[in-house]
Order: structure tokens, then sequence, then C-alpha cells
């Protein structure tokens, strides 16, 4: 479970510009808070953050889409 939730994130971190536009590629995600994580860097959207259930990720979705 940690592993995937790794992998998601480092997958949402370096997906590039032309790619995080394409929100699709976060509905193949299966852990919900990585594909929240992922759903609101693609839309550029921090109060998709607060559907993160796991604090410690919560906190990173919202300081990433604050240094925006």
């Amino acid at each position: 479970m940690i592993r995937l939730v790794l992998l998601a994130m480092a997958y949402a971190v370096f997906i590039g510009g032309a790619h995080a536009a394409d929100a699709s590629a976060c509905y193949t995600i299966s852990d919900q808070d990585a594909r929240a994580f992922c759903l609101a860097k693609a839309h550029n959207d921090s109060s998709r953050c607060y559907a993160i259930q796991r604090a410690d990720m919560r906190a990173a979705c919202l300081a990433e889409m604050r240094s925006k």
C-alpha cells in the first residue's frame, strides 16, 4: 500500500506539463489519496487536496499547490 502511494506521488511529481493537463491518467490510480493528489496537481486546484484522508499527504498537496 505504501509503495503504491509513493509510486503515485512520484508519478504525480514527475509528469510533464502536457501530461499534467491530462487528468484522465489520474483516474487509473487505485489509491484514493494518491488519485486526489494527482487530480489536484492536474487541475491546479488546492481544494481537491481536502479529499485526501492522510494528513501528511494532504499537507504535502496543499504545500505544493501554494508553491505554484
